[in-house]
């Protein structure tokens, strides 16, 4: 077909006494808006709109950064890149095939008490419609343990939203899982503090998840960062905030309020003259 729409446009050009030079080119991609043309691998160039988050893992399992695993499902090819993007390929032999961006590296998710990896979250990948609103791509990467390093499945089991299994022998052994081992070696120092602070009950479950937490923070492997569905979501929470503010404002306004806060300051500093008399550090001094 595309063969006789050149013949066509040469013998139409040249009865018009015009020679016209056709010239087939790949179309690169705008930022989240993916790209369109056939698959060739290695030809297909996509822009990410971001770098990749901090790798935030074990050291060893930077052997699979750099590298992509492929694998094709119906008519898509999907390359995941651990720790730097996924993207997704139409390999069907048509004009304005697919080729974009699922996501970019952005964190981990962890369990209940932030002591192993739970799962990768790829985010920021290309512009989706979603009922009739825009939205961005994302993709949840699970790992499992494998004889070898590959990609298993590919689910979409929301629209834009993906979940894709790798799995690798690296996935094999808890000490990969493990924040832990993760950890520099003075985050390491603070990390097992919390930890025996909380089984002498020093600790409650939230107190550890606190103590965690800012570790976490303090190395960059915790998102701070609130992710909305769309802009009408960031909206809403946006003016929900305002309005908690101007509520909270009002109510501190009042004299009961401001006898409540100076009760409580007198409490608080008895608290912490008792403290200092009993050779101890308050927490506010430390």
């Amino acid at each position: 077909m595309l063969t006789c729409a050149v013949l066509i446009l040469l013998i139409s050009s040249q009865s018009n006494g015009v020679k016209v030079d056709v010239k087939v080119v790949d179309s690169h991609s705008q930022i989240g808006q993916g790209q369109s043309g056939l698959y060739r691998p290695g030809a297909n160039k996509l822009t990410a709109s971001r770098d990749p988050g901090p790798l935030c893992a074990h050291s060893d399992l930077a052997q699979i950064v750099g590298k992509c695993y492929d694998i094709e499902v119906s008519e898509y090819k999907y390359a995941v890149c651990p720790f730097h993007n996924i993207t997704q390929h139409e390999v069907a032999l048509k004009w304005n095939a697919y080729h974009g961006i699922l996501g970019i590296w952005s964190h981990w998710s962890y369990d209940n008490l932030y002591s192993k990896f739970a799962h990768g979250h790829y985010t920021d990948g290309d512009t989706c419609t979603k009922n009739d609103k825009t939205i961005l791509r994302t993709a949840l990467l699970h790992h499992t343990c494998g004889k070898r390093t590959r990609v298993v499945s590919v689910g979409e089991p929301d629209t834009c939203a993906y979940n894709i299994t790798l799995e690798s022998p690296l996935f094999c052994h808890s000490v990969f899982s493990d924040v832990y081992n993760a950890l520099p070696e003075n985050e390491r120092k603070e990390f097992a503090m919390s930890t025996l602070e909380f089984k002498h009950n020093v600790l409650t479950d939230e107190g550890l998840k606190v103590e965690r937490r800012k570790i976490l923070d303090r190395i960059g492997c915790l998102n701070m960062k609130k992710e909305f569905k769309d802009l009408e979501e960031c909206e809403r929470e946006y003016n929900d905030l305002i309005k908690e503010h101007k509520d909270l404002d009002e109510k501190c306004s009042s004299e009961a309020d401001e006898n409540k806060y100076d009760e409580l300051q007198n409490k608080y500093d008895e608290l912490k003259r008792v403290v200092a008399e009993s050779g101890l550090v308050f927490p506010d001094d430390l």
